[in-house]
């Protein structure tokens, strides 16, 4: 069970919600991301029992912030992953390098960058975001 939990984690655990250039706070790599990667932003929170000693199986960057997340993970507590709605933390670009609709990234992203989608995807985007230009449209 442990292993299933862990190859979970590693291939899931990509973003974490940090300081943004474009807007207050978004999503941000912990590890480089290839295009055509899936990133689980819309996943429903999966309660995780993967004891402290089996985390060294873990990619340090996941380790560290499932960690920071849920201290308790060194007593035993369970935890869970994604904690939030992350795909609420993704920040509008003419450019985007994720297509949330579809769920994959559209361009290869280093870690630090941030992950950006086109709001005007979005059924009803006019109405939702009246601060976007219409006059913009890509």
């Amino acid at each position: 069970m442990s292993e299933k939990q862990i190859a979970e984690l590693n291939g899931r655990v990509k973003v974490r919600i940090g300081p943004s250039s474009i807007h207050g706070v978004g999503l941000i790599a912990i590890r480089n991301i290839r295009k055509g990667e899936m990133l689980f932003t819309d996943h429903i929170p999966v309660a995780y029992n993967l004891p402290y000693s089996e985390f060294h199986k873990l990619f340090p960057e996941v380790r560290q912030l499932l960690l920071e997340r849920w201290p308790r993970i060194l007593q035993g507590s369970i935890f869970f992953y994604p904690d939030t709605k992350l795909q609420a933390y993704c920040n509008h670009s003419n450019t985007p390098n994720y297509d949330s609709e579809h769920d994959v990234m559209l361009k290869d992203v280093k870690k630090g960058q941030e992950i950006t989608e086109n709001y005007r995807g979005i059924l009803g985007w006019e109405t939702i975001y009246p601060w976007l230009d219409k006059r913009d449209v890509v």
